[in-house]
């Protein structure tokens, strides 16, 4: 894992995993959801569905033991499809679960299809070899442990969804509430936001491996594909909350998406540091930061 000049790790396809206090936060996040899942489990509303989607999640996050970084991607991805499709499948398939958890499926199929291209690319074999190493390097405990913490978020993730599913079920209807709608709006325009970026980033690296992107939505912002992952879990709260019952079904809806949009703040800032260390002292990237955002516009 490589370094800069203060200590932080260089960033490592879209994961920034030493960058600032991230690897304190994560377990800080899988204690409160552990937490949560107590007073589920004491309310007596912690079913056996529960337990299924956090055994699949299991399954989806066992991909660590093959390369930890993987489960940023391929576990993550598998999870998204896996999980939701359970819920929507157990839960009878109301239209707001479906609504939903379908787009957080495509957005999981994309997202797999785009981690297995960007591996197959000759422009990754030298991060493929860095990441095999990083691999081989790192303590076993520490697998174990990101194996558990993983396997709580992705559980977790898919609680917007139980959540909307649940209550349609409750209720009798489909759940297409104005909080499903919304949060379906929001997480489509962060889906094609992500998978534009992603490709034009794809695009340009093909056609320039060693140049910083500064075309299509790089243009004024320099991670597109950040700001959309970002607002596909600003959705996935949104629809989450309107379907929650007592504090700790909003907190389940809501600490797994949150962890993952400070993630993607972090992934920012180790790359603003990245290229800072790489471009800094080009006056051409020095124009073009000062001419963007890092996430939003100017």
């Amino acid at each position: 894992m490589d370094t800069n000049d203060q200590g932080r790790t260089r960033q490592r396809h879209g994961i920034a995993i030493g960058e600032g206090q991230i690897r304190r936060i994560f377990p800080v996040f899988v204690v409160a959801m552990w937490v949560v899942t107590g007073f589920w489990i004491a309310n007596g509303v912690w079913t056996n569905l529960n337990w299924l989607l956090a055994a699949a999640a299991a399954i989806c996050c066992a991909v660590v033991f093959v390369n930890f970084v993987h489960v940023f991607n391929y576990g993550y991805a598998a999870s998204l499809f896996v999980l939701n499709l359970v819920i929507i499948v157990a839960k009878g398939a109301p239209l707001g679960a479906v609504l939903l958890g379908g787009l957080l499926m495509v957005y999981g199929v994309r997202l797999w299809l785009f981690t297995f291209l960007r591996y197959r690319s000759p422009g990754f074999v030298g991060r493929k070899a860095g990441l095999k190493i990083a691999h081989k390097n790192l303590p076993g405990f520490v697998k174990v442990a990101l194996f558990l913490q993983t396997t709580t978020l992705m559980t977790f993730h898919a609680m917007s969804t139980y959540n909307v599913a649940t209550k349609a079920k409750h209720d009798h209807n489909d759940n297409l509430s104005a909080w499903v709608l919304a949060g379906a709006a929001i997480l489509l325009v962060g889906l094609l936001l992500e998978a534009v970026a992603d490709g034009q980033k794809q695009r340009a690296k093909a056609a320039s491996p060693s140049a910083w992107i500064e075309t299509g939505l790089f243009k004024r912002v320099r991670y597109p594909n950040y700001l959309g992952e970002i607002v596909v879990q600003v959705g996935v709260v949104v629809a989450g909350l309107g379907s929650g019952v007592a504090w700790y079904g909003y907190a389940a809806a809501v600490l797994a998406p949150l962890y993952i949009m400070i993630l993607m703040l972090s992934a920012t800032t180790g790359g603003e540091l990245s290229k800072e260390a790489r471009y800094g002292e080009d006056p051409d990237y020095q124009a073009y930061v000062a001419r963007s955002g890092a996430l939003l516009p100017f």
